[in-house]
C-alpha cells in the first residue's frame, strides 16, 4: 500500500474574497469543477459505554482513497456510503467492509450534490451536466433522469420533500426549480440528444465543426431504457437570488414546511412550500459573503459562508443570533449530530462546536480543502456514529462519534465494531516476545486478553510460563449443558470439545516505512493496519467473538476453549511444559482449529492442510587468538571466516541438493490424491503468469510447500568494520525446512555430525560450536476428514466459493505436538490474504476477511454443535 496521496489542488474551491464574480468564475464550467482554487491502559469494559467521555476523537478510524479525484459530495444510507467526485461517477462503498462495490455511471459532469429520501430508498444526484438522476439504493440502478428545459448550468444543490414527493434544485443560473415525482409521467421527454459522430462519419468538415460546438449530453448504452423527464416552465422560479444558488435545506417552522436557500449574493431566503407551489416568506439579509452551506437544529439555522464565518439565525423570529468566526477560509459544509455542530472548511480543518458555540475539537487529518461532510444514520449502530468527510486530497475519512448512554444501558457485544475496538486496544500493547524488556508489556497484553474473555462470558485463566517467559491465556466458552436431545432421552452425553490455538505475541516493528505507528491500528481502503492485526490478534479475536455470539444466542452446544500463547514468535519456548502442567484445566479436545496462515492469493479463500517443520541452528567457528591485521598475519593463521565458507559450501551441491547424509531418505512420496489438489491452484497461477507452463508452476509450488530445503541466512564476524582485519570468529545462521516423514531429531543429529565431519577434514587450528536454536516438527492434515469438510462447507457458505487446499512452507511449532498431546486432528483456517505483510512493514488485514472469518467460525461452531446434538 502506498503512502497517502497529497495531491492538493492549489487553487481554493471558493475565494475568501467576498465577491460574487469570483464565486461565479469558480463554478462556471462543467469540465473544471474543482479547478479552484505512552502504552495505553487495558480496555475497562466491553459491555458498558462510559457515561462521560473526556477525550474526543482526533484521528479518523478509517480512510478511503479515490485516486485522482476530489470528493465533492457524500451521503450515507444504512448499507452504503455514496460519494460524488469531480469525475462523472458515483462510487458506492460497503460500510461493513469499507470497500467500493460499484460505480454508478450515467452523468457526464462532476457530482456536485447527493441526497437521500427519508426512507433511504432513493438517491438523488445533481451534476455539472445539468441533470438530476434518481437511483434505487437497493438495486443501485438508475430509475430516471430529470432535466430542465433551459440552460441552467451547474446544479449545486438538490433536496427532496418526502411529504410533498417533490424535488427542489438550486441552479447556477440563479433559479430554483421543483419537480413533483408523483406526476412525472405527465412530463416524459422523448428528446434524447444523440452522441456526436466522428468527423469521418459527417458529411463534411463544416458540419463536424458545427456539431462539435453544440451542447449535448452523450448517452450511455444503459440510458436507452431509462425514462427522462423535463421540468415544466411553471415550476421554475427565475432569479430566486442574485447569485448562484449554492445551498438548499428543508425544514419546518411555525409556517409549516419550508425550503431554505442560500446564494452567492449573501442572502438566505425562507420559502413556504406546498404541492406545486413555493412562496417567499422571509429574506434573511446577510453581508456580501456568499452562503455556501446550511445545517438546522431545532429552530437554529447555521449558515456557512464565504470567508470562514458561521451565521446563526432563529427561524421562529427570523432574527440573526450571532456570527461565529469559525475558520480561516470558506465554510463549505456543515452537519449536526447530538447537539454538536461540525464545520468543514477550505482551510483544511473540521471543527466541532458545542451547543453553547464553543470549539470542542479540531480535526486536522486531511491535507486539502474539506468539501463535504455527512453522518451515518443513527440506526446504523446502537452506540456510535460516523462523521464522514471528503476533501480535495482525494480521501474520505471516517471519524467515530460516540453516543453517550446512561448507566443502565449497555453495549451490544455482538457488534463488529466492539471487536475492532478491542483489537485496536490489543494492537497498541507491544507484545513483542523474545526480549526481556518487553516482558511487562506482554504480561499486560495477556491480562487484557483475559479480561476480554471474562467480559464476553468465558472462563479465563493466565497460565504462567517459566521465569522470563510470557504466560499463556486460556479461555473457555461452555456449551449448553442440557441440550434438547439429552433432555428428551434422559441420557448423559459426552460434551464435544473444540480447542482453538493461537498466539498474542508479535515480531518487532520499526516505524520506518510504515504508513503510521505500527502499534496504533488504523484503517485505510477496507484494511486495518498495525502489528499483529493478521498475525495473530485479529484472527483470534474473530474466533473469540464468534464463540461469544453463539453462546449469547443459546446456540453453542459444544465447549470452545482457546489456548493462546505469548512465545510463538520466539519458537514457542516453554509452551509444551505449561500445557503439560495444565492438562487437567485445559481438559480434552476433539478437534483443534488454527488460524495462523494466509490465502495463496488475494481473491480465493483457502484451507491449509500442511506446514513444513524447521530446524534452525547456529554454527560458530572461532580462533584462540584475537582479531589480527591481514597485512601482518595473513597466510600465517587459520582464518575462521575462510573455514566457515568451506563448511557452508559443503551443505548444498551445485544442483541445489542437500548433502547431509540420509536427508531425503524418509521424504514421503507424492501421491495421486496430492497431485490433484495442486490442479486448481496451478490453473489459477497459469491465468496470472502466462510465462510459465503448468508443470513448472506445480514444481515451483511444491518447492515452496512440500519439498525440504536448506537456507543460509547470514554470516556475522567479530572485529571492527575494517577491510584489513582477520576476524577471530565467524558465526552463521542456518535453517532446514523438513517435510513428512522426515524425523526432526534424526535430521538435527545428522546435520550436527555432518558439519563436524566437514570441519574436521579442514585440519584447522580453529574450533567449532554448533547450537540448535529452534526445532519445530512438520504437520500434515487430512483434507478428507469430517472436520476439514465441515470447515470447507462453512467457508463456502460465507464466501460463496469452494476454498483451495494449500500447504505452506512456514512452520507453526505447536500444531503437530498438540495433535499428539490431545489425540485430535487439527484444521488450519487461513483468514488473511497473501498480501497481508505478516512480519513485514504495513502488516494489514482486510475488514471483510475479518468479519467473514468471524462468521465462518460461528457457523462452524454451530454446525459442530448441531452434529454433536444429533449423535
Amino acid at each position: 500500500m502506498q503512502q497517502y496521496s497529497s495531491n492538493i489542488i492549489n487553487q481554493p474551491l471558493l475565494s475568501s474574497k467576498p465577491n460574487e464574480k469570483t464565486i461565479n468564475e469558480n463554478f462556471s464550467t462543467k469540465s473544471e469543477i474543482i479547478q479552484r482554487s505512552q502504552s495505553p491502559t487495558p480496555l475497562r469494559s466491553l459491555n458498558r459505554i462510559p457515561q462521560k467521555l473526556e477525550i474526543q476523537p482526533t484521528k479518523p478510524s478509517h480512510t478511503l482513497t479515490l485516486g485522482d479525484n476530489s470528493v465533492l459530495s457524500l451521503v450515507c444510507s444504512y448499507k452504503y456510503l455514496f460519494s460524488g467526485s469531480q469525475d462523472p461517477y458515483i462510487r458506492v462503498w460497503d460500510l461493513s467492509a469499507f470497500q467500493q462495490i460499484k460505480t454508478l455511471r450515467g452523468h457526464t459532469g462532476g457530482i456536485l450534490c447527493l441526497y437521500l429520501s427519508g426512507d433511504y430508498t432513493m438517491l438523488f444526484s445533481s451534476s455539472g451536466d445539468e441533470t438530476v438522476r434518481v437511483w434505487n439504493t437497493e438495486t443501485l440502478n438508475c430509475l430516471y433522469v430529470i432535466q430542465s428545459s433551459h440552460d441552467v448550468g451547474d446544479l449545486f444543490s438538490v433536496v427532496y420533500s418526502d411529504s410533498l414527493e417533490t424535488l427542489y434544485i438550486g441552479c447556477q443560473n440563479t433559479s430554483i426549480q421543483q419537480f413533483d415525482l408523483s406526476t412525472k409521467e405527465n412530463y416524459r421527454s422523448l428528446n434524447f440528444p444523440l452522441p456526436l459522430k466522428s468527423s469521418s462519419e459527417t458529411e463534411d468538415a463544416e458540419t463536424a465543426k458545427v456539431c462539435a460546438e453544440i451542447s449535448y449530453i452523450p448517452k450511455y448504452d444503459d440510458d436507452n431504457d431509462i425514462p427522462r423527464y423535463e421540468i415544466d416552465e411553471t415550476m421554475v422560479y427565475w432569479n430566486s437570488h442574485n447569485g448562484y444558488v449554492y445551498a438548499l435545506l428543508l425544514g419546518n417552522n411555525k409556517d409549516g414546511e419550508i425550503l431554505i436557500s442560500g446564494s452567492g449574493d449573501g442572502d438566505v431566503k425562507i420559502w413556504s412550500i406546498e404541492k406545486n407551489s413555493m412562496n417567499l416568506l422571509q429574506i434573511l439579509k446577510g453581508t456580501d459573503a456568499g452562503v455556501l452551506t446550511f445545517a438546522l437544529h431545532e429552530d437554529l439555522l447555521f449558515c456557512g459562508t464565504q470567508g470562514g464565518d458561521i451565521k446563526i439565525y432563529d427561524l421562529e423570529t427570523y432574527q440573526h443570533i450571532r456570527t461565529l468566526v469559525a475558520h480561516e477560509d470558506d465554510v463549505l459544509t456543515l452537519v449536526i449530530s447530538d447537539h454538536n455542530l461540525y464545520s468543514g472548511s477550505a482551510d483544511g480543518t473540521i471543527k466541532k462546536w458545542s451547543k453553547t458555540f464553543e470549539i470542542l475539537d479540531t480535526f486536522k487529518d486531511h491535507t486539502g480543502i474539506i468539501l463535504s461532510l455527512t453522518l451515518s444514520p443513527k440506526e446504523l449502530s446502537s452506540h456510535s456514529r460516523w462523521l464522514i468527510s471528503g476533501a480535495n486530497d482525494q480521501l474520505i475519512k471516517f471519524w467515530s462519534l460516540p453516543v453517550l448512554f446512561n448507566d443502565q444501558e449497555s453495549m451490544d457485544t455482538s457488534t463488529a465494531d466492539v471487536m475492532l475496538y478491542a483489537l485496536s486496544k490489543w494492537v497498541s500493547l507491544r507484545t513483542v516476545s523474545g526480549n526481556v524488556k518487553n516482558f511487562e508489556e506482554c504480561l499486560r497484553g495477556a491480562k487484557f486478553l483475559k479480561s476480554i474473555f471474562e467480559q464476553l462470558g468465558a472462563e479465563a485463566f493466565l497460565l504462567p510460563g517459566a521465569p522470563g517467559q510470557n504466560p499463556l491465556v486460556f479461555g473457555k466458552f461452555l456449551g449448553i449443558k442440557d441440550n434438547k436431545l439429552a433432555t428428551a432421552t434422559r441420557k448423559v452425553q459426552k460434551t464435544f470439545n473444540i480447542l482453538v490455538y493461537g498466539h498474542y505475541d508479535v515480531v518487532n516493528a520499526e516505524e520506518e516505512g510504515w504508513l503510521s505507528n505500527p502499534f496504533e491500528m488504523f484503517g485505510k481502503d477496507g484494511y486495518l493496519y498495525g502489528r499483529g492485526v493478521t498475525d495473530n490478534k485479529g484472527p483470534m479475536l474473530a474466533a473469540i467473538f464468534a464463540a461469544s455470539e453463539l453462546q449469547q444466542e443459546k446456540g453453542l452446544e459444544v465447549n470452545v476453549s482457546f489456548l493462546i500463547e505469548g512465545e510463538e514468535e520466539n519458537g514457542s519456548e516453554g509452551f509444551y511444559n505449561v500445557v503439560d502442567n495444565s492438562k487437567e484445566l485445559i481438559g480434552e479436545a476433539d478437534v483443534i482449529f488454527i488460524s495462523n496462515s494466509y490465502w495463496y492469493c488475494d481473491e480465493i479463500p483457502c484451507l491449509n492442510y500442511g506446514l513444513r517443520g524447521v530446524i534452525r541452528a547456529t554454527i560458530e567457528i572461532s580462533s584462540s587468538k584475537s582479531d589480527v591485521h591481514s597485512g601482518m598475519e595473513g597466510g600465517a593463521v587459520s582464518e575462521p571466516l575462510n573455514d566457515m565458507i568451506r563448511v557452508l559450501a559443503k551443505l548444498v551441491s551445485n544442483d541445489n541438493h542437500i548433502q547431509i547424509p540420509g536427508f531425503y531418505d524418509k521424504v514421503r512420496p507424492i501421491t495421486e490424491y496430492e497431485e490433484k489438489l495442486y490442479e486448481p491452484i496451478v490453473g489459477l497461477c497459469a491465468r496470472r503468469t502466462q510465462d510459465k507452463n503448468p508443470k513448472d508452476l506445480k514444481n515451483l509450488l511444491m518447492s515452496r510447500w512440500r519439498h525440504p530445503s536448506l537456507t543460509i541466512h547470514k554470516i556475522d564476524v567479530s572485529g571492527p568494520n575494517n577491510v584489513t582485519v582477520i576476524p577471530r570468529f565467524a558465526k552463521a545462521t542456518v535453517s532446514m525446512r523438513i517435510v513428512p516423514d522426515q524425523d526432526l531429531e534424526e535430521i538435527a543429529s545428522n546435520f550436527m555430525q555432518y558439519v563436524e565431519l566437514v570441519f574436521n577434514e579442514l585440519k584447522t587450528d580453529n574450533a567449532i560450536t554448533i547450537t540448535l536454536n529452534n526445532l519445530a516438527d512438520w504437520w500434515l492434515g487430512d483434507p478428507e476428514n469430517r472436520f476439514f469438510k465441515a470447515t470447507e462447507e462453512a467457508v463456502k457458505q460465507e464466501w460463496g466459493i469452494k476454498p483451495l487446499y494449500v500447504r505452506e512452507g512456514g512452520s507453526i511449532p505447536a500444531v503437530r505436538w498438540l495433535e499428539k498431546k490431545f489425540n485430535a486432528v487439527a484444521v488450519n483456517l487461513p483468514m488473511g490474504q497473501a498480501s497481508d505483510q505478516a512480519h513485514l512493514i504495513n502488516e494489514r488485514i482486510r475488514l471483510q476477511n475479518l468479519y467473514n472469518g468471524k462468521n465462518i467460525f460461528k457457523n462452524l461452531f454451530k454446525k459442530l454443535s448441531e452434529n454433536t446434538a444429533a449423535t
